[in-house]
C-alpha cells in the first residue's frame, strides 16, 4: 500500500501457565470477518491462531481493576535475562485481538523479538465510558459524563503498567513504543507532551485533537514554555478521507482530521526540539475505521527500523 508521507529527522509451553509471571490466562484468539463496531475495530483483520495470556491488573490509587492483554515473542524464556522491546496497545480490549495477526507477521518478518501489550478498560465499564475517562485531559462537566482522567491513567500506565511488564516479561526501558488512535492518539500525544520519556517511539493514529477546542494545543504550548528538547520518534498517521464532509446520518460536518494531524505535526517541527524525529503519513482512500491495520503497520515498521 502507498503512503503519503513526509520524513523530518531533527509461549509456548505446553500450556502450563507459569505463575512467576502472573499470568492467569491463556487466551487463544480466533479471528474471523466482523462488521467493525468502534475507530479500533476494523474489516480488515485477518484469520490467525495466537496465542496470548490476559493479565489482572488493578490501579491500586483509583481502585478500579483492568486488564492487560499480552504476546510474548516465539522462544520467549521468562528464565533469561534478555531484554525484548514492547509495544503498549491503547485500546487494548479491541485493537489487541483485532490487529495481533498483523504485528506477529510484521515483527517476525523483521526478525525482531517484540513483546505486545495490551491496555484493557476498566472492569465492568463500557470502552465508550473508560475510554472517554482515561484517555482525555481536560473535563467536560456539561456533557453528563466523565472526562478528563488522562493524568491519572498515565500514572496508572507508569507506575503499574510498565514496572510489571519489565519485572516479569524483561521488557527493555529503552526501547517501548505506544501505539493510540482516535481518543487513543489523544492519549498518546498527551502523554508524549506531559512526560515523553515514558516511551521512546509514540505512533499516533487519527488523534481525536479536536477535543475540548484543541486543547492539545494549550498542553503543548505549556511544554514549549519550559522545554527545548522533545527526545523522541514521533509518527503520526490520518486517513485520506478524514476530511471536513457532511455526513447525513449526523446531520452535520466531520473534523477535519487530516488538517488536524498536519498542523499538531508541523507545529512540533517548528518548535525545532533538540531530540525530536517526526514522520507524518496520510494514509490514500481509508477512513477513521480502516485506516487503523495499515497505520499500526506503517508506524511499528518505522519503530523497528528506528531500532526499537
Amino acid at each position: 500500500m502507498r503512503l503519503h508521507h513526509q520524513d523530518n529527522a531533527h509461549a509456548g509451553n505446553s500450556g502450563k501457565i507459569p505463575s512467576h509471571l502472573g499470568i492467569v490466562t491463556v487466551v487463544v484468539f480466533l479471528l474471523l470477518c466482523f462488521v467493525p463496531l468502534s475507530a479500533v475495530a476494523t474489516p480488515e483483520a485477518k484469520q490467525c491462531e495466537v496465542k496470548t495470556y490476559a493479565v489482572p491488573l488493578r490501579d491500586p490509587v483509583s481502585g478500579r481493576g483492568y486488564q492487560l492483554f499480552a504476546k510474548f515473542p516465539q522462544g520467549f524464556d521468562p528464565a533469561s535475562p534478555v531484554l525484548h522491546p514492547v509495544l503498549f496497545l491503547a485500546d487494548g480490549a479491541r485493537a489487541f485481538q483485532h490487529h495481533i495477526c498483523e504485528i506477529r507477521d510484521l515483527t517476525e518478518a523483521e526478525k525482531r523479538d517484540l513483546v505486545v501489550i495490551g491496555l484493557g478498560y476498566a472492569d465492568g465499564e463500557s470502552l465508550e465510558d473508560s475510554r472517554r475517562r482515561d484517555y482525555t485531559p481536560t473535563a467536560q462537566p456539561s456533557t453528563g459524563h466523565v472526562y478528563g482522567g488522562s493524568v491519572a491513567y498515565q500514572a496508572y500506565i507508569k507506575d503499574v503498567v510498565i514496572p510489571f511488564a519489565e519485572s516479569h516479561y524483561h521488557t527493555d526501558p529503552a526501547r517501548r513504543i505506544f501505539w493510540g488512535h482516535s481518543y487513543g492518539g489523544l492519549l498518546a500525544a498527551t502523554i508524549l507532551l506531559r512526560d515523553p520519556g515514558m516511551f521512546q517511539t509514540y505512533i499516533i493514529g487519527s488523534p481525536s485533537l479536536w477535543y475540548d477546542s484543541h486543547a492539545i494545543l494549550a498542553i503543548e504550548k505549556q511544554f514549549a514554555a519550559g522545554h527545548h528538547s522533545l527526545p523522541a520518534n514521533v509518527f503520526l498517521y490520518v486517513g485520506g478521507k478524514e476530511v471536513r464532509r457532511y455526513e447525513t446520518d449526523r446531520r452535520g460536518f466531520t473534523k477535519d482530521m487530516v488538517e488536524d494531524a498536519k498542523t499538531f505535526e508541523q507545529l512540533l517541527e517548528s518548535r525545532r526540539y533538540a531530540g525530536l524525529t517526526t514522520k507524518f503519513a496520510v494514509i490514500p482512500d481509508k477512513d477513521h475505521v480502516t485506516s487503523v491495520g495499515p497505520g499500526i503497520a506503517w508506524g511499528l515498521r518505522l519503530a523497528l527500523q528506528s531500532g526499537s
